[in-house]
C-alpha cells in the first residue's frame, strides 16, 4: 500500500495562471444542463401579456457564434388583444424596461371591426420553421362569407393582416435569440464560473486543476 500526500487549494488560493487554467476547464459548468428553461418560461409569459400563447415544446434554437444558428417559436394568436396590447404597451406591465418598436396595423377599420367581433372564423398562429430557424405566420382564414355571400375583396386587408403579425413576429424571435444569447454569455463567463466554484467549494491541484476526483475516490477508500 502507498500512501501519497497532495495539497489541495480553493479557488481563491490559486495564482493567477492557475485561475486562469481552473476558469477554462470548467467553462461549460454552468450550461451542462437545460439552462435555458428559465428564458423559455420568462419568454412565454412576456407573450402572454400580448395575447401569444407560445408553445414551449416547440421553441428551438442553435447558437451561438456559427452561421445559420437562430432560434424559432410557434404560438397561438389572440389578435384583437395583439392589437390592444401594443397599443398600451401592455408588455411592460410584466417587463417595464423592455422596449419593442411594434407598430399599430394599418388595415381596413371595417375588417378590424369583423376581426374584433371573431367573425372571421380562423385559428391565427405564429409557427416555427421546421427546417431552418425563424417564424412563418397564419391567420388560418381559407374564405370569408358573411350574409351568405362570399368576400374575396376582404383579402387584401388580410394579407396585410398576416404580414403585419409576421414583423411581430420576428421582433418576438430576434428578441428570443437575444436573450438566449445573452444568458450563455453571462453563465461562461469568468465571474459566473468563479462564483459556481466557490459556491460549490471546488478543489484544485496546484497548477489549477481539478481535484474533485480525488477528494470523491478518498471518501470511497476503506478504512483499516
Amino acid at each position: 500500500m502507498k500512501t501519497i500526500m497532495l495539497k489541495l487549494y480553493s479557488f481563491s488560493e490559486l495564482d493567477k495562471i492557475s485561475k486562469e487554467k481552473a476558469l477554462t476547464t470548467y467553462r461549460d459548468l454552468n450550461v451542462n444542463f437545460d439552462w435555458w428553461d428559465d428564458e423559455f418560461e420568462d419568454f412565454m409569459e412576456l407573450c402572454s401579456y400580448m395575447g401569444i400563447a407560445a408553445i414551449k415544446d416547440k421553441i428551438k434554437f442553435r447558437g451561438f457564434y456559427s452561421q445559420g444558428d437562430g432560434c424559432s417559436f410557434s404560438a397561438l394568436v389572440n389578435i384583437p388583444q395583439l392589437v390592444t396590447s401594443i397599443a398600451n404597451q401592455s408588455w411592460k406591465d410584466y417587463a417595464p424596461l423592455q422596449e419593442f418598436v411594434f407598430i399599430v396595423p394599418q388595415i381596413d377599420r371595417r375588417v378590424m371591426a369583423l376581426v374584433a367581433k371573431g367573425l372571421l372564423p380562423g385559428e391565427p398562429q405564429i409557427i416555427g420553421r421546421t427546417r431552418q430557424y425563424g417564424v412563418v405566420t397564419d391567420l388560418g382564414i381559407s374564405e370569408v362569407i358573411k350574409d351568405g355571400k362570399s368576400h374575396d375583396n376582404i383579402f387584401e386587408e388580410l394579407d396585410k393582416l398576416e404580414e403585419w403579425l409576421r414583423s411581430i413576429a420576428e421582433i418576438l424571435n430576434r428578441h428570443l435569440y437575444r436573450s438566449l444569447e445573452k444568458q450563455y454569455e453571462f453563465l461562461t463567463s469568468d465571474t459566473a464560473i468563479k462564483e459556481s466554484i466557490l459556491t460549490n467549494e471546488y478543489l484544485f491541484t496546484a497548477d489549477g486543476r481539478s481535484a474533485n476526483h480525488l477528494t470523491a475516490l478518498n471518501k470511497r477508500t476503506p478504512k483499516n
